[in-house]
């Protein structure tokens, strides 16, 4: 069973609804726009060639986001 993360502290400085590509092993954040497929090629244009892509939660009340 894969491990369970908890990246909120990673999206602390981006906007809610923004969508998130994080690096393969989840540690950091690589890109995020507001477009999906921006945020994915700024992933691959950064040498990410496989992000794990979120979206950042709307509620700014949320103190956690599991993935």
């Amino acid at each position: 069973m894969p491990a369970i993360k908890d990246v909120w502290k990673l999206l602390a400085n981006v906007p809610g609804g923004a969508w998130v590509a994080l690096s393969a092993d989840e540690e950091r954040v690589v890109s995020y726009d507001a477009d999906l497929q921006t945020a994915v090629r700024k992933a691959h244009e950064s040498g990410e060639a496989n992000p794990v892509v979120i979206r950042a939660p709307l509620d700014s009340d949320a103190k956690s986001l599991l993935l």
